[in-house]
């Protein structure tokens, strides 16, 4: 019994071994017979080519180029519509033209170079609502012409239409309570969807939302003579040796050259793990071709300008960068130092530098400002590694280099000690060319006035 159990066991076996065989030969012929029996090609599209004019086909699904022409007299970006802010695809000179690929139904949208202002047609349709320049990509080899009179809307048209919302994302945004957490950008940006809970429509205007009345602008930070008693106490009081002062530049001989400006350092300010954890915070929200400011629309807009005398990177320190713990540890303790209240700061500026990259002598504010925030009266600056060599940081006028070394701070006003609204001519300063190695760097700009609250209504010329 055993033996024919077993012999019938085996046939068994030999019998689904063959039908499993069978089955395999089956499928794998289906799988091949498939993309010719299941598949559809998508038919092609005829078009007429702008360029030339004659007939050609194309497949809708492949990607193919079209030709930007821009006949105005502006320097444009098209932006490619994601839904959200759009992506900037190219920038266009004046008068300039080129190509770019991309598919069959992507909208695009022009704005002025370096700001979000959009580009209109050069008159306005009768009967039609004024709407900026679109375009809808329907065949290879189109033109998208920017005509000679395109230009961000002016005069009665802007009075008519200048509270629009650019970007298809505003109504979503508003509706997530974007216009009281972030008014600046959105009255900017998304007027139309702020209109209703921001008189948005009114703040437009950066005279009416951008005055004192409106931010409620608080005391400046120093009063004349304030600024020699910070340094003075630096270099005097017990409470700071543990950074290790050194004394540079002062306008007293009892601390150090007569006649000068301040500039000191502290060689031991940042611990190793608030160094590393500022680098960390510029990786994390990413580095950028540091950029010039331009100049300033009706709205309060700042042109941003790829530098030629500036080749570093850099990152602004915002958001997730500004949670790390190593970061919040540095600004504490500038803060403590300083006496200068945490709103006066601009969010560090992260900066690499590559070998054979620098910055061009340069002075960190301006001749005058009327901005709400008011001067930079001062730069704290962190170098947060060593270079091998090259990389210091040239007082132009005085003469002095400081050599970069990880930890160190190095401070200087842009400001008088008598008159802490005026600038003082003598603090331009450079970074000299990294020869071998890289820099690694960040810094504070501290304002006389609250930098934060005209930052969240769009006054400082910033909207990121």
């Amino acid at each position: 019994m055993a033996s024919n159990f077993n012999g019938r066991q085996k046939r068994n076996g030999d019998r689904r071994h063959s039908l499993f065989l069978v089955l395999m030969v089956v499928l794998v012929l289906l799988m091949a017979c498939a993309p010719f029996r299941g598949t559809v090609a998508t038919p092609l599209q005829n078009y007429i080519d702008d360029e030339t004019g004659e007939v050609g086909s194309f497949d809708p699904n492949e990607q193919f180029d079209v030709k930007v022409i821009n006949l105005s007299s502006y320097r444009v970006d098209v932006h490619y519509d994601d839904g959200q802010m759009g992506v900037v695809i190219a920038t266009f000179e004046a008068q300039g033209e080129s190509k770019f690929y991309t598919f069959q139904g992507h909208e695009f949208f022009v704005t002025r170079h370096g700001v979000r202002e959009q580009l209109y047609p050069e008159e306005l349709v009768e009967g039609e609502e004024d709407t900026p320049l679109r375009f809808t990509i329907q065949k290879p080899n189109q033109k998208l012409i920017i005509p000679e009179g395109a230009a961000p809307l002016s005069g009665e048209r802007a009075k008519n239409s200048r509270c629009v919302d650019r970007y298809s994302m505003c109504i979503t945004e508003a509706e997530r309570g974007a216009c009281k957490y972030a008014p600046g950008w959105m009255i900017i940006h998304c007027c139309k969807s702020c209109d209703e809970d921001l008189n948005a429509s009114a703040l437009l205007d950066s005279n009416v939302r951008c005055s004192p009345e409106h931010l409620n602008t608080t005391e400046p930070a120093w009063q004349p003579g304030d600024l020699n008693k910070l340094f003075e106490k630096w270099v005097t009081d017990d409470e700071f040796k543990q950074y290790t002062p050194n004394v540079l530049s002062s306008p007293n001989a009892e601390f150090g050259g007569a006649n000068g400006p301040w500039i000191i350092t502290f060689d031991t300010f940042l611990t190793d793990f608030e160094s590393d954890q500022i680098w960390k915070g510029g990786e994390m929200v990413g580095f950028d071709r540091s950029t010039d400011q331009g100049n300033v629309n009706e709205f309060g807009e700042m042109e941003q300008i790829v530098s030629k005398t500036r080749t570093s990177s850099n990152a602004w320190c915002t958001h997730e960068c500004e949670r790390l713990p190593g970061v919040i540890s540095a600004t504490d303790k500038i803060e403590r130092v300083t006496g200068v209240p945490r709103v006066n700061y601009e969010s560090f500026q992260i900066l690499e530098y590559q070998k054979n990259q620098f910055y061009r002598m340069h002075h960190d504010s301006s001749g005058s400002d009327d901005t709400p925030a008011g001067h930079r009266i001062m730069t704290f600056f962190l170098y947060l590694s060593d270079v091998e060599e090259g990389g210091a940081t040239r007082f132009s006028k005085l003469g002095i280099d400081v050599k970069p070394k990880k930890g160190k701070a190095l401070i200087w006003p842009s400001v008088l000690d008598e008159n802490p609204s005026m600038w003082d001519p003598r603090m331009y300063h450079e970074a000299r060319d990294v020869i071998r190695g890289e820099k690694r760097a960040a810094n504070h700009w501290i304002h006389l006035n609250d930098y934060e609250t005209p930052n969240l209504w769009g006054c400082t010329g910033a909207f990121s």
